[in-house]
C-alpha cells in the first residue's frame, strides 16, 4: 500500500479518529512519514502516520524523537502553531484484516 492508496488513507485516518497521531488534539489533514523519506522511509502504511498542518510542518524531514527533543527545548523554527506537548501513540482500534490470499 502506498500513501496515494485511497484505502491506506481511509484506514489511518480511522485508526486515529480523523485525529493528529502527534498531538491528538487538532483534525489531521495530511499524513506523513514516521521515519522521513529523506531518511529513507517508506511510503508503508507501517511508516505513515495521521497528522495536523503544524505538527506535520515542524516535525519535517525529523525523526519523531529529535522532533520531540526539539519541541520540548523550544528550538524548532518552523510549525509555530503547533501544540505545545507532542504526543505520538500507536492506534488501539481494532482493525479488521483481510486473509492473504495464498
Amino acid at each position: 500500500m502506498s500513501v496515494g492508496n485511497p484505502s491506506t488513507r481511509r484506514h489511518l485516518f480511522a485508526a486515529f479518529g480523523g485525529r493528529c497521531g502527534y498531538c491528538l488534539t487538532a483534525a489531521a489533514d495530511h499524513l506523513d512519514h514516521l521515519v522521513p523519506r529523506a531518511a529513507g522511509g517508506t511510503n508503508s502504511r507501517f511508516n505513515l502516520i495521521p497528522a495536523c498542518t503544524p505538527c506535520g510542518t515542524s516535525k519535517g524531514a525529523l525523526s519523531v524523537a529529535e522532533w520531540v527533543a526539539r519541541r520540548a527545548a523550544g528550538t524548532l523554527t518552523t510549525g509555530a502553531g503547533a501544540p505545545p506537548v507532542p504526543v505520538y501513540r500507536v492506534p488501539m482500534k481494532p482493525v479488521n484484516h483481510r486473509p492473504i490470499a495464498a
